[in-house]
């Protein structure tokens, strides 16, 4: 089932980039200003839950061992680590915005952004590999079931394998570091997701701010 929503989550949409990368950025942004407000988060994750058309809801699955811990934590923490836990699925949830996008038009929107290509084309590789890596794990878990030691030792061989086998092919390629980007306009869905984004981080702004005002006798 992890694996499943692993795969499901990393599948690209048709959010352009840009704004994909920015409605991420602020509202992951929006969460630590605001100090882990419980609207804040809640709103985070409702946005990206409507921006990625119910695929965040996958990425959140795939996390569920650690939802674990949280709950043990809460047992004797209370409302802190509620908020905690609150905050990480938000956190996990923006992040999904970015990959509601394609690879090729998120390296466009970091190179809009003046980020180096080097770093746009090895982030690019990265975010290619992903599916890849996740599901070699599903193809080593089929063969090993649940022996774990068997299982990760598979895994880490065939991770290196593959690690080896595609800098071998970027080799051969004459690899120059050029990062394939796309870009193009914005569709209504995009600005309304970059408004909703943008009010959460006024709002996250306008909570920090009220913490510094003195407080009226």
């Amino acid at each position: 089932m992890i694996i499943e929503s692993l795969k499901e989550g990393l599948r690209g949409g048709d959010r352009e980039g840009r704004c994909a990368v920015i409605a991420a950025s602020l509202l992951s942004i929006s969460v630590y200003v605001s100090g882990m407000a419980f609207e804040v988060a809640i709103a985070a994750i409702a946005i990206s839950l409507i921006a990625t058309k119910g695929r965040s809801l996958k990425l959140l699955r795939a996390f569920l061992p650690f939802y674990l811990l949280f709950a043990i934590t809460a047992l004797f923490s209370g409302i802190s680590a509620l908020k905690t836990l609150l905050a990480f699925l938000a956190i996990i949830s923006s992040g999904s915005i970015v990959f509601s996008s394609q690879p090729s038009e998120v390296s466009g929107a970091l190179l809009f952004f003046r980020f180096p290509e080097k770093f746009v084309s090895l982030l690019q590789i990265a975010l290619s590999m992903l599916p890849v890596v996740v599901s070699d794990f599903e193809n080593v878990k089929s063969l090993y079931g649940r022996s774990y030691y068997r299982l990760l030792k598979a895994f880490v061989s065939t991770a290196i394998l593959r690690a080896v086998s595609f800098s071998e092919s970027l080799y051969s390629k004459n690899f120059s570091y050029k990062a394939v980007k796309k870009m193009r306009r914005p569709e209504k869905a995009d600005y309304l997701l970059l408004l909703a984004s943008t009010a959460v981080f006024v709002y996250a702004i306008s909570l920090e701010v009220s913490t510094w005002m003195p407080s009226s006798t």
